[in-house]
């Protein structure tokens, strides 16, 4: 009885296998197994990881090209990568650019200081407050205070961590890891109004 039920239910017409394969390979189904650490729809609800929608698509597809060909620093997401197809990178890239952005964290006290740093240090690539964003920026404006302090540190310690663009290097040179910090809080609790 069981292999009756199963044989009713499997098709062998070619257009029903056509559209169940490509529902099965959409970016959303591929995608599923990423709301584990970076919430559903791609918004995190923890600190230290990030938001990932509404991010660039060309950003999140180098990213992770960077993490599959282990040229970018991970814990786990290299070993994630490398499970994926080029093709299947780029329909999850395209599908998380392709959802709503929203903030992490709720409203924090603004800091003088973490926005002095910015106008000093960040404003060149990282525009509009760490809203701007595009192929090679991502955006940071309203990610996880913890991520983006985490991010900070191995940007500035690039030498043994992560590669990263001269300017990114030039501009965390001799920043404390208290600056780092203030930074981090400031670009956190830059907030979208919905």
């Amino acid at each position: 009885m069981a292999g009756l039920l199963f044989s009713a239910t499997v098709s062998t017409d070619p257009v029903v296998t056509k559209r169940a394969t490509k529902d099965i390979s959409s970016g959303s189904v591929l995608s599923s197994g990423c709301t584990g650490c970076h919430g559903t729809y791609g918004i995190t609800t923890g600190t230290a990881l990030p938001t990932i929608a509404g991010l660039d698509r060309r950003f999140l597809m180098r990213v992770m090209r960077e993490f599959k060909n282990g040229e970018r620093p991970a814990t786990i997401m290299d070993r994630i990568a490398k499970g994926y197809s080029g093709e299947e990178l780029r329909r999850v890239s395209i599908y998380f650019s392709e959802l709503p952005w929203d903030n992490v964290q709720p409203e924090a006290v603004f800091d003088e200081q973490g926005k002095q740093l910015h106008m000093e240090r960040g404003e060149e690539c990282h525009e509009r407050d760490g809203r701007h964003q595009d192929r090679d920026v991502s955006r940071i404006a309203g990610q996880g205070e913890q991520y983006l302090l985490m991010q900070l540190i191995q940007y500035r310690d690039a030498a043994t961590t992560a590669k990263q663009p001269e300017k990114m290097a030039r501009a965390l040179q001799d920043v404390s890891d208290d600056q780092l910090r203030m930074l981090a809080k400031f670009y956190a609790q830059q907030r979208d109004r919905h």
